[in-house]
């Protein structure tokens, strides 16, 4: 079973400057609980990093890191879900629009469960990313004027 949800966020400032929020280092200045441990030394297509310890571990590939169009992609294995997350900014009148679509993918039957949770509890995540995201950009002070 493949199911996908997307949300669409709205950034009060140019995509140049939203799409690093977006890469495994710059997501945590909104989001203090992730802790990506990369297996390389930069940002760029093919990092590989880890995100959980034990059963809760996950595989993290960024599968298209495409800064000039501001599009990344990553694939997350886990033991019963394979997602892909593509994300894509671009500008419009008021700053930037990002949409993020998880497309997630049961491995076995017990998994069919959480990737339908999943896919009806992701759009309540709007909200909470577009004013996190928000808030990082002004305490960078890079939002529009």
């Amino acid at each position: 079973m493949t199911r996908s949800a997307s949300i669409v966020l709205h950034l009060n400032a140019l995509p140049s400057a939203a799409f690093p929020m977006f890469d495994p280092v710059n997501e945590t200045k909104w989001d203090p609980q992730w802790k990506p441990r990369l297996l390389g030394a930069r940002v760029e297509e093919g990092l590989v990093f880890l995100v959980g310890d034990g059963e809760h571990r996950t595989t993290w590939l960024v599968d298209r890191y495409d800064p000039v169009n501001h599009r990344i992609a990553y694939v997350v294995a886990a033991p019963s879900v394979l997602t892909r997350i593509v994300i894509g900014l671009k500008g419009d009148e008021r700053g930037t629009v990002a949409t993020v679509t998880y497309t997630k993918t049961a491995l076995d039957e017990h998994a069919g469960p959480s990737v339908e949770h999943f896919v009806q509890h992701f759009p309540a995540e709007q909200t909470h990313w577009e004013s996190a995201i928000n808030a990082a950009l002004e305490r960078d002070d890079i939002l529009l004027p």
